[in-house]
C-alpha cells in the first residue's frame, strides 16, 4: 500500500478541517523575545581606594608613608601615636535604571524584572528607583512581599549593604522587606518609600527607592527631583502616547517601553551618528530620534503597536 508522508497527511488535515488563522500576536511573541542574562550576582564597582591614616599627630607631622615591618614585630614596633593606614573604598553605580509602572502597564512583567533587581541590586542596569502609579500601590505591595527571598551572602555581607541597613535604621524609613519568617532582617531585599538614593549613601546602596505618582506630570516632577543620573528608563505603559510623553520630557537618553533586556547594538550606530531612524529587529521596534534637540533611543516590542491597533479596531496593515 502506498504510504504518504506526514507532511502530506498534515496538508490533507488542514483542507479537511479548516481552522482559524494563526494569530499574529500571541503571548510568546510579546513576552518571550530573545534575551539573556548572567545568573551570578554582581558586586558594587570600585571607584577608588583612598588610604587614610588615623593618628594623634597633626597632618603636618604625620609621615607620608608608614614604615613597613614584619608581621611578628608590627605590634611591638608601633608607637601609641601611630597606626597602620586604613583603606576607604568608594563605589560607583553600574548603569542605574529608572523603572516607571503605570496603571495601564503589565504589572506581571514589571514585577518579574523588578524582583530580579531587588535580589541582584548591584548588577548593571539594575533598577535603582521605581515610580509607581498610586492606584497600583496596594496590589503591588501585596504581590511583591511573597516574591522576596534571602539575598546572596555576597551581597548581604558586603559593606555597602550593611551600611545601608544602618542608615535605614537611623532614618526610621518606611520599607518593604521580606517575610521575617523566611527572610532574615540582615539579608532581605529592600524597597524604601519616599526617599531618594542620596539619603542612603554616596554611591550604590543595595536598595530600591519607591515613589508614587497620580498623573504623568507628577512622574515628570519626581524624576526631575531625583539626583541620580539614570543611564536608562524602563516604562511599563501600553498607551504608547503617554509613554512617549515621558520620553520627551525625561533627561535620560535610553528608553525601553514594555521591555527590560534589549540588545541596543541594533540602534547604537544611528544614535552615535545623530541620525533619525527606525527599524524592526527580532520582534523589537528600534528608534533613534530627537526631542528638544536631544538625541534619544527608544525600543519597544512590535506587538505593542499591533496590540494597540487591534484594540482600536484599525487594520493591521
Amino acid at each position: 500500500m502506498y504510504s504518504i508522508s506526514l507532511l502530506e497527511e498534515a496538508i490533507k488535515c488542514i483542507y479537511k478541517y479548516p481552522q482559524l488563522p494563526i494569530p499574529l500576536i500571541d503571548y510568546g511573541f510579546i513576552y518571550n523575545l530573545v534575551c539573556s542574562k548572567p545568573r551570578d550576582v554582581s558586586l558594587p564597582l570600585i571607584l577608588e581606594v583612598e588610604p587614610s591614616v588615623k593618628s594623634k599627630d597633626s597632618a603636618a607631622e604625620r609621615p607620608k608613608k608608614a614604615h613597613r615591618v614584619s608581621y611578628h614585630s608590627r605590634s611591638s614596633s608601633m608607637s601609641d601615636e601611630e597606626s597602620e593606614p586604613e583603606e576607604e573604598t568608594k563605589y560607583r553605580w553600574n548603569s542605574p535604571r529608572l523603572m516607571i509602572l503605570c496603571e495601564d502597564g503589565d504589572i506581571n512583567c514589571a514585577l518579574h524584572y523588578l524582583v530580579e533587581s531587588l535580589h541582584d541590586p548591584f548588577a548593571c542596569n539594575a533598577v535603582a528607583t521605581l515610580l509607581l502609579q498610586e492606584s497600583l500601590l496596594e496590589e503591588f505591595v501585596d504581590r511583591l512581599k511573597d516574591r522576596l527571598e534571602p539575598l546572596s551572602s555576597q551581597i548581604s555581607s558586603h559593606p555597602v549593604y550593611v551600611k545601608t541597613l544602618e542608615r535605614l535604621e537611623q532614618l526610621q524609613a518606611r520599607t518593604i522587606v521580606g517575610n521575617p519568617k523566611t527572610v532574615p532582617a540582615n539579608a532581605t531585599p529592600i524597597m524604601v518609600f519616599d526617599l531618594s538614593q542620596r539619603y542612603l549613601g554616596d554611591g550604590p546602596t543595595g536598595a530600591i527607592t519607591l515613589h508614587t505618582f497620580r498623573t504623568m506630570k507628577d512622574a515628570i516632577d519626581l524624576q526631575a527631583k531625583e539626583p541620580l543620573n539614570f543611564t536608562s528608563v524602563s516604562i511599563w505603559n501600553e498607551k504608547l502616547g503617554a509613554a512617549y510623553e515621558l520620553v520627551a520630557r525625561f533627561s535620560p537618553l535610553i528608553f525601553l517601553l514594555n521591555c527590560f533586556y534589549v540588545d541596543l547594538s541594533n540602534i547604537s550606530l544611528a544614535f552615535v551618528c545623530n541620525l533619525n531612524t527606525a527599524k524592526i529587529v527580532d520582534g523589537y521596534h528600534y528608534e533613534s530620534l530627537t526631542f528638544r534637540e536631544k538625541r534619544k533611543a527608544v525600543v519597544h516590542p512590535v506587538g505593542t503597536i499591533w496590540g494597540n491597533l487591534a484594540r482600536e479596531g484599525l487594520p493591521l496593515h
